[in-house]
């Protein structure tokens, strides 16, 4: 999981507009139904967060400058910017080589530097200037405007413990359960073996920081102490246990991610009613790995796996005549190319959206308010 980050970085990246190697073969989409296309992504790849390392930890002290903690490193930047240019290739009949306008793109992010940054490195290699768009010739890129919630008010895609009570009561609830214990209680001698090495306490979000701390200082050049070594596996099925523990029930799953789906559906109605979002043919979200994981259990399409950097899963709109709906992918970057999902209900790869709206109902919010509800919890 990812921690608050009080700073943030406006500056242009303007340092990785060349040359870029994609990830993996694209294809172009049928454009003739495609009305509307949401994409969320995972930053790129990163130095450790300081808030999320142990007590103990032997590079805690460590600054990774000019870089800091917690922000893109260049292959994280390289990474997010061919992800902009996958999506280019991908969608360039939908998109259009040089009708870009304003409105063409909604993009928002989380409240962390690393997410900002990548969001402007995707839309940098997904949006290039083109005919009276250039400004600098010698420039391949133009600023798009982007946005983001404090985190105290983005219910769409920050951690809900930090700024939903209800959830926050639901999630310690299920945890302290008879259900929610059991997820843990094989690994009684393990959880000890970590708090005496560690210097801090073990629990379901514990095992997250720790992971994700022991995986990018490596990734940064400093290797696992030994005593994390041997239980290095061990350490990654706990964290990816959390994004269980974190949508373990339906209600969970309402506030972890149900606010992100809601808006999706909204806004892909109000696409369709022509009130709004006339010329926007895409939602962009930067987010984090976690924000995929609990999204693709949403969908009951989650594998056991940590979404890599760069991951990202695309909700597209299609009009079939009278016949409305979604068709689902997800990019892990384990196929040559963003593999289709098949929603369970759905019947196919392709989901009505009156149907999508049925088999999730009752997992959507129906306002923010609901999260300040705690009577009987």
């Amino acid at each position: 999981m990812c921690k608050p980050q009080t700073t943030a970085s406006w500056a242009f990246v303007l340092c990785v507009l060349g040359c870029v190697s994609v990830h993996s073969r694209v294809v172009r989409r049928d454009v003739d139904s495609l009305e509307l296309v949401h994409v969320l992504f995972r930053h790129g790849d990163r130095t450790p967060d300081k808030s999320a390392l142990y007590k103990n930890d032997p590079h805690y002290n460590v600054s990774y400058y000019p870089i800091g903690n917690g922000q893109l490193t260049n292959a994280g930047k390289r990474k997010e910017y061919n992800i902009g240019k996958e999506l280019r290739t991908r969608y360039i009949d939908f998109l259009g080589d040089e009708e870009f306008t304003l409105d063409t793109v909604d993009a928002r992010c989380t409240d962390y530097n690393r997410t900002k940054m990548s969001l402007q490195l995707v839309l940098a290699s997904l949006f290039p200037p083109r005919g009276d768009l250039v400004w600098e010739n010698q420039l391949d890129w133009q600023p798009v405007p982007f946005n983001y919630w404090p985190i105290h008010e983005d219910h769409v895609l920050a951690d809900p413990l930090q700024n939903c009570p209800r959830y926050n009561k639901l999630f310690w609830k299920y945890l302290n359960s008879t259900e929610g214990k059991m997820l843990f209680e094989n690994h009684t001698d393990l959880i000890k073996y970590l708090e005496h090495h560690t210097g801090s306490p073990m629990y379901s979000k514990a095992f997250a920081d720790l992971y994700f701390s022991l995986t990018t200082e490596k990734e940064n050049g400093y290797d696992h102490p030994e005593w994390a070594k041997s239980v290095y596996q061990q350490i990654l099925q706990l964290a990816i246990n959390d994004y269980n523990v974190s949508s373990a029930t339906d209600e969970l799953k309402k506030y972890v991610v149900g606010f992100l789906v809601k808006k999706i559906i909204d806004d892909s109605y109000t696409k369709i009613k022509g009130e709004y979002y006339k010329g926007t043919k895409i939602f962009l979200y930067s987010a984090h790995e976690f924000n995929i994981a609990v999204l693709l259990r949403y969908l009951d399409v989650f594998y056991p796996h940590v979404p890599p950097y760069g991951s990202y899963v695309i909700i597209e709109l299609h009009n079939y005549g009278t016949v409305r709906g979604f068709k689902f992918f997800y990019q892990d970057y384990t196929e040559d190319g963003p593999k289709h999902l098949i929603i369970p209900g759905c019947g196919g790869h392709f989901c009505k959206l009156t149907r999508f709206v049925r088999l999730f109902q009752h997992m959507l919010p129906e306002s923010d308010r609901e999260c300040f509800n705690v009577a009987g919890l």
